[in-house]
C-alpha cells in the first residue's frame, strides 16, 4: 500500500514507515536511508507541496493514504514570541497540512484511501506557554473535521496524541523535566503515552472504512 507519510525522520512518522511502510519524507536525507523509498522535502515550502505529491505519484503510483506527522513546537510566552516564529508553526503545523489535502486530486490519490493527520491534546486542551502551538493544532482539529465532508469518499481523521518523548520534547529538556514527567504520570490513568500507541490508532484509521471526521485521543487518560 502507497503511504506517504510526512515528517518520518523521528518520532511517531519514523515509526509509521517501520511498522506500515510507505514512502517517508522529511527534510533531511540521512534520517531517511535506511528506508526502500523515501523522498526529501521541506514542508515548509507551501508552493512547492502540490507539485511535489504529483511528482512521487508519478514515481511510485497513485498514494494510497496521506499521513501527516509533522510538526514543530516552541515553548514560550506568547508576548516575548517573534512574529516569524508564530508563523513558522502555523506554517507547519497547520498550512502545509491543508496544502497536502488541497493536493489530494484523482490522478495522484485514490479517492477511497484515507488522510490522517497528528494533531495534538494541546489543540483541545490548551496550556500557558504553548499558545501558538495549541491554536496551530486547535485550527488543524477543526480542518480535519471540515475537510472530512468536502473531500468524501477520503476518509480525514486526526490523532491528538497526550505527552510524548519525542525528538521535538527533547529540546525542551528544561521545561519537560522529571517533575513534569512524575507531575503527569500521576494525572494520567494508563500510563504515559509511547510513540506505538499513537502507530496502533494511526493502522486502525487506515482500516476503519466507516469512520471520518473524528479527533481521537490518545493520552492516557489525562485527567
Amino acid at each position: 500500500m502507497n503511504n506517504l507519510v510526512i515528517g518520518a525522520s523521528s518520532g511517531i512518522g519514523r515509526r509509521v514507515v517501520e511498522r506500515l511502510g510507505g514512502i517517508a519524507v522529511a527534510r533531511r536525507e540521512e534520517r531517511l536511508k535506511e528506508f526502500d523509498r523515501y523522498e526529501v522535502f521541506d514542508v515548509s515550502k507551501l508552493e512547492e507541496i502540490e507539485n511535489f505529491v504529483k511528482n512521487v505519484a508519478k514515481k511510485y503510483g497513485k498514494i494510497d493514504n496521506l499521513i501527516f506527522c509533522a510538526g514543530v513546537q516552541n515553548i514560550k510566552p506568547l508576548k516575548v514570541m517573534k512574529i516569524e516564529e508564530i508563523i513558522e508553526i502555523f506554517n507547519i503545523n497547520l498550512f502545509s497540512a491543508m496544502v497536502f489535502m488541497k493536493s489530494l486530486k484523482k490522478r495522484v490519490f485514490n479517492q477511497n484511501g484515507s488522510a490522517i493527520f497528528i494533531s495534538s491534546i494541546a489543540g483541545i486542551e490548551p496550556e500557558k506557554g504553548i499558545l501558538a502551538y495549541s491554536a496551530s493544532k486547535a485550527a488543524l482539529n477543526n480542518f480535519i473535521k471540515g475537510a472530512s465532508k468536502e473531500y468524501a469518499p477520503i476518509r480525514v481523521n486526526g490523532i491528538a496524541p497526550g505527552f510524548l518523548k519525542t525528538e521535538m520534547t527533547e529540546k525542551f529538556r528544561d521545561v519537560y523535566n522529571e517533575e513534569f514527567i512524575q507531575n503527569l504520570k500521576e494525572k494520567t490513568l494508563l500510563g504515559l503515552v509511547e510513540v506505538d500507541d499513537v502507530v496502533d490508532v494511526v493502522e486502525f484509521l487506515l482500516n476503519a472504512k466507516k469512520i471520518t471526521g473524528e479527533i481521537i485521543r490518545v493520552d492516557g487518560g489525562l485527567s
